[in-house]
């Protein structure tokens, strides 16, 4: 009992000076707190659907994208309004799966520029993103992610402290959309079918294909190694941490935001936390 209190202690105590570390940066994120309260927003992932349906027909909605959405053959035309990219290990990591992400992102940062979005990266991405000079006209907002979510609901999503690290990029932008104030939220491009194609976790359910849209970069390719010694039981896990991350922050919201509306609009979608909808039924 004495040690698991000594380590509540030091979670507490770490999260603190990760907030007063990052004070500065988290409190800009506080010029966007519910400035799009009562509106509606639509959140993509890469999953495959997103090549079968018409997104232009959202280009004049509050959008978010994640990751690797650059891929997308119309994002200059789609011109998202925000782009969340959270994963630190592109960042941080000098393995060379992750140089191959990293590599990505530099080619890539100059692209998604041209474009008025607001980008929110984990906190980690600020020193490469400072030395490139990225992002020279575009607003920048950073998260910082310790700890985890609860069954007891004890964890923050005000981005304008620490949260708890997300298992995925669409969970940090639900939280970021919520924080905006947004009341209505859809899910696009959220198939979540990790578990149906075997030992396949780091290349399935993408619109794109990552070794054929980079086939004229034979350099990068090198870098791209899918982890084939990754278990099924693993996968497994990794899975049931991420719903519940869904389940856990879908009560955090009944409780603090009662209003949020979150629908998953995602043809043939596993992600059955949020009630279903057709993509075709959404009126404008």
């Amino acid at each position: 009992m004495l040690r698991k209190i000594i380590k509540g202690v030091r979670n507490r105590f770490y999260r603190f000076y990760l907030y007063q570390k990052n004070k500065v940066l988290l409190d800009n994120n506080k010029r966007i707190e519910n400035t799009k309260t009562g509106k509606r927003c639509f959140i993509l992932g890469n999953g495959p659907s997103i090549k079968d349906q018409d997104i232009l027909k959202l280009k004049n909605e509050e959008t978010f994208v994640i990751n690797n959405f650059w891929n997308h053959p119309n994002y200059l035309e789609f011109n998202p309004k925000y782009y969340v990219f959270i994963d630190d290990n592109t960042f941080t990591s000098s393995d060379n799966k992750n140089n191959y992400w990293k590599a990505e992102f530099i080619r890539n940062a100059p692209f998604v520029s041209r474009l008025p979005t607001k980008f929110f990266f984990h906190i980690n991405a600020k020193n490469l993103i400072d030395l490139k000079g990225f992002f020279p006209s575009n607003d920048v907002y950073y998260l910082v992610f310790n700890g985890f979510f609860r069954e007891n609901l004890n964890f923050n999503i005000d981005i304008s402290r620490v949260i708890p690290n997300t298992k995925n990029v669409v969970v940090a932008a639900i939280i970021t959309a919520v924080y905006m104030g947004f009341e209505e939220i859809y899910l696009l491009g959220c198939e979540h079918s990790f578990l149906a194609v075997p030992n396949k976790y780091d290349v399935a359910d993408h619109f794109y294909k990552t070794k054929e849209y980079n086939s004229n970069n034979p350099e990068d390719i090198k870098y791209y190694e899918p982890d084939p010694t990754t278990s099924y039981e693993t996968l497994m896990h990794d899975t049931k941490i991420l719903f519940q991350n869904y389940r856990l922050l879908k009560t955090k919201l009944a409780s603090e935001k009662p209003r949020v509306r979150i629908y998953n609009a995602t043809p043939n979608s596993f992600l059955d936390v949020f009630p279903f909808v057709k993509f075709e039924d959404i009126k404008p």
